[in-house]
């Protein structure tokens, strides 16, 4: 597959329609970063459903005092909803794009154990105990041991 030009591509196409913008992106020292044309085609279709469009695409749209109606502009059919589970940064997976009218899942709320009974609390417990994130046996001081040589 090769990359259209801004002179050849399809517009229309949400495949192509910034395709040629996204080859060699700058890099470090002004290196254009080599990247696989169906990366790039990936990368236009996400920006299109994201809602945006060329200024080109637009100049195409517009009526003879170059007005363009709002109907007339792409909807926005994806929005980035930030981790839902785990922390709060960047790097965390549980990031994603959803469609646009999809709700938020619902907060994750820790217990607080104050307002919990003793039998909540020992059953909490219970359960780190099983999954390891409480050692078993009772805590103490390290014991000796004797090495024979």
């Amino acid at each position: 597959m090769s990359i259209p030009s801004q002179e050849t591509h399809d517009p229309e196409d949400p495949r192509q329609h910034v395709i040629w913008a996204l080859r060699n992106l700058p890099m470090v020292a002004g290196v254009g970063a080599i990247t696989h044309p169906g990366y790039l085609a990936d990368w236009s279709e996400h920006l299109w459903k994201c809602g945006f469009s060329h200024r080109d695409y637009l100049a195409a749209l517009a009526d003879e005092d170059g007005n363009i109606h709002i109907s007339q502009l792409p909807e926005q059919v994806i929005k980035f909803q930030p981790a839902f589970r785990g922390q709060r940064h960047d790097m965390n997976n549980a990031a994603r794009w959803v469609g646009s009218d999809e709700e938020a899942p619902p907060p994750v709320r820790i217990p607080n154990i104050k307002q919990m009974t003793d039998q909540e609390r020992q059953a909490m417990l219970q359960q780190f105990r099983e999954s390891g994130d409480i050692p078993s046996g009772l805590a103490g001081p390290p014991l000796a041991e004797v090495f024979d040589e």
